[in-house]
């Protein structure tokens, strides 16, 4: 079953970040969630040039990675990687909805299109969706980057877990901290920015997605316009799908895509409750999944052998029954993975 290597940890630890909203701030909103709207919406009108790192937790290890950034509001943003070493010299040009991976040492391009990145009516969903599950907390901030900021606690309304923490920028409202957590509290993965210069002055050669001398240019994954037209989705998949009984609260169907990636022909359902999301996709072909460079551990339920992978707040789980194959990507735990994938039952 294929699987973008990059949706799986950059889109995911990018979501606050380099993701917005636009629109104006609704005076029945209370100051909370006011602030997290002016943070989702910094992006499209706050340029800016700096160093981010992200380490990401998981049970046996963590991974550092680091990257410079340039971006140009509202939609051209360039990250060159300086961390881990199998990426450094690496970089990623995004231009509204397409991304450009250059990978140096294969001299590759991988061309991919998203229309969700660059859709403001889903961005203006997602942030319904959040205020509706989660409280957003106003809490003091600290100095990130030399810049004060004010920072903002989101708490799930049904467990009273606290799922993330960001520190917004006092004056530009620009995400500057952001830290993810486990359901038992522990920190999922934390991203900052460590250097941070706000200009306009950036030269736009920079946002070029010219292939340099040498490379060639390797299919990326070109994603369908979800659609909240289920049905529809699930006829054009080509065989009969299932989906899961069994959803935590305040996760909601939200859209569907059937499309062909490298010959196979595979339905994507995302649920989401507004914050955290989780993709189920499904086959009928048998293509194994693309755990990119790691390692899978196995784990059996109700019979089945299964294969996982955990990176920061994100758990990959695969399994296969009565012929179709099946794969749950989500911002949730392992064991939380688990008790969905036994509600899906064909």
């Amino acid at each position: 079953m294929p699987f973008a290597k990059s949706s799986f940890g950059f889109i995911l630890t990018a979501a606050l970040i380099a993701g917005a909203a636009r629109g104006s701030s609704n005076a029945a909103e209370d100051k909370g969630s006011q602030l997290l709207r002016q943070g989702m919406e910094a992006p499209r009108t706050v340029s800016y040039v700096g160093q981010l790192e992200t380490v990401r937790f998981s049970s046996a290890r963590a991974n550092a990675t680091i990257v410079r950034i340039w971006h140009l509001a509202p939609t051209m943003t360039r990250r060159w990687y300086l961390a881990p070493e199998g990426l450094y010299n690496d970089y990623i040009i995004t231009r509204g909805s397409s991304s450009y991976q250059f990978d140096t040492k294969r001299s590759q391009v991988q061309i991919s299109h998203n229309p969700v990145l660059d859709d403001q009516v889903a961005a203006e969903d997602s942030l319904s969706r959040i205020l509706t599950n989660y409280r957003a907390t106003i809490a003091p901030g600290d100095i990130i980057a030399g810049r004060p900021t004010t920072s903002l606690i989101l708490v799930n309304k049904f467990t009273g877990e606290r799922v993330m923490r960001l520190w917004l920028d006092t004056k530009t409202h620009l995400v500057l901290r952001k830290e993810e957590y486990h359901g038992n509290g522990a920190v999922a993965s934390e991203t900052r920015f460590e250097d941070l210069r706000y200009t306009n002055a950036i030269p736009r050669e920079l946002f070029s997605t010219d292939a340099p001398s040498g490379f060639v240019q390797v299919a990326g994954r070109d994603y369908a316009m979800p659609s909240a037209d289920i049905e529809r989705v699930i006829h054009a998949a080509g065989f009969a799908p299932v989906e899961p009984t069994n959803l935590p609260q305040g996760f909601k169907l939200a859209s569907g895509d059937a499309t062909t990636v490298n010959g196979v022909r595979t339905l994507h359902l995302t649920y989401s409750d507004g914050l955290r999301t989780l993709s189920l996709f499904e086959n009928a072909t048998g293509a194994a999944a693309d755990f990119g460079v790691l390692r899978p551990l196995t784990i059996q339920f109700e019979g089945h052998d299964a294969q996982y992978v955990e990176d920061g707040p994100t758990t990959l789980l695969t399994w296969k029954e009565h012929g179709l194959y099946f794969a749950l990507v989500g911002d949730l735990l392992r064991s939380e993975l688990v008790e969905i994938a036994k509600s899906v039952v064909p």
